[in-house]
């Protein structure tokens, strides 16, 4: 989608491609990682007669799929870990390690193929995944669940170092809500 657009390099840098997801369309809100990662999977899927275009869930979303339509991708969040910085801890690391598990009934080659394009898609935005500064691919594990029902799961970790604990944004910078002279959306107080 984004490739047709110029020089990806340049799109990440000046920060013209944000993931827009519902948790970090207003200003202040606190960024899920498992929908936005959820979102950009549905954004930048490339269908393929190789790799269909699968249901993209976060865990507990719905509660069953019927396999036979298409295939599932399940994202969850593992173990949230965040660790204070900075002289008076103004400042905080984050680490969000998630686990993409990748259902089919078609073939184990399917979940194979499933999982190439969940990680073209990791390593082609692993820089513009903002608030994090880094996407990291930590591997995949196939595993064969029974009579014509293959999984695997691939992990993924999102990191960022010092981010400011108040004022959160997207952008990384200061939150207008965070300013006494501004309204929650950056507009000036008479």
């Amino acid at each position: 989608m984004a490739d047709v657009d110029g020089n990806p390099d340049a799109q990440i840098r000046d920060r013209s491609f944000p993931i827009k997801t519902t948790s970090l369309v207003q200003a202040g809100n606190e960024p899920v990682p498992d929908e936005m990662f959820r979102d950009l999977i549905d954004r930048e899927w490339i269908e393929t007669e190789a790799a269909k275009r699968p249901k993209v869930l976060v865990k507990d979303d719905a509660l069953q799929w019927d396999l036979r339509l298409s295939d599932l991708v399940m994202i969850e969040v593992e173990n949230y870990q965040e660790q204070p910085t900075g002289h008076r801890h103004e400042f905080v690391d984050l680490e969000v390690p998630l686990a993409i598990t990748i259902r089919s009934a078609v073939s184990r080659q399917r979940v194979w193929n499933v999982m190439a394009e969940c990680r073209r898609i990791t390593y082609r935005w692993m820089l513009a995944f903002q608030p994090y500064q880094v996407l990291y691919f930590d591997g995949f594990q196939p595993d064969y669940v029974g009579a014509n029902q293959w999984q695997g799961v691939m992990r993924v970790r999102l990191t960022a170092g010092t981010i400011p604990v108040i004022g959160r944004f997207i952008t990384g910078e200061e939150d207008p809500a965070s300013s006494p002279g501004m309204f929650p959306d950056g507009v000036p107080r008479p």
